[in-house]
């Protein structure tokens, strides 16, 4: 094994969630410390700090005696992840709409067409990503750096966590729709509009992954 002279914590830690995003370490797989290590070109020392670091953020499990696992997403987080984002997300709104310009706007819109030509070209994969840069754009103009860290992390644990796969092409196309309305409101700058709107987004994408959770039977809807 060349082992990468240099290579950080960080460094390392950005990489094991990219293998995680990527489906290359799938979710409640268990992490062999020697084979992350070979397969990053690092020592043992930078991967067990990098997942004792993932443990804190809730993006991989310990176990005693048998070692770390990819972290997996139950339904009780999911309502516990999607009830603080409506919560922050709804909160920021009369900051984000005090701070809009023209300038904010066209960022605002360019992380919105960014998304819906993944979604036109069936870029599964990078939806969820998108999806959650298009959130963190708007959050971003609130100015309050406590709540976009709290918003990033709760969005990396739900793309980091929830397998892309049971994406739904309807979810996908509505994702998209509700993202223009969305827009709109913060083009109008109606608080209440957009509040409502977000309020609406969140609900639907909460019952979408706690759906694609559950075991399928031909009689589901």
């Amino acid at each position: 094994m060349v082992v990468r002279k240099g290579l950080t914590t960080e460094e390392v830690y950005q990489k094991i969630k990219e293998m995680i995003y990527c489906n290359q370490l799938a979710p409640g797989q268990k992490l062999i410390y020697n084979d992350l290590a070979k397969r990053l070109g690092v020592s043992m020392t930078p991967v067990v700090q990098a997942l004792n670091r993932m443990e804190n953020s809730s993006l991989v499990k310990y176990m005693p005696n048998k070692g770390y696992f990819v972290g997996e997403i139950t339904e009780s987080e999911v309502e516990q992840l999607f009830h603080a984002r409506e919560a922050l997300e709804i909160y920021i709104v009369p900051s984000v709409i005090a701070n809009l310009n023209a300038t904010s706007l066209d960022e605002i819109q360019q992380a919105f067409s960014t998304h819906r030509e993944a979604y036109d070209s069936r870029h599964n994969r990078g939806l969820i990503l998108l999806d959650a840069k298009f959130h963190l754009k708007i959050a971003a103009f609130a100015r309050n750096q406590v709540i976009y860290k709290m918003l990033k992390d709760i969005y990396e644990q739900l793309y980091l966590k929830y397998p892309q796969q049971y994406i739904s092409d309807d979810r996908a196309k509505q994702v998209v729709a509700e993202h223009r309305i969305i827009l709109k409101a913060l083009r109008k700058k109606d608080v209440a509009e957009a509040v409502e709107a977000i309020r609406e987004h969140v609900k639907g994408g909460m019952s979408h992954v706690i759906r694609g959770l559950k075991p399928y039977t031909p009689f589901d809807l």
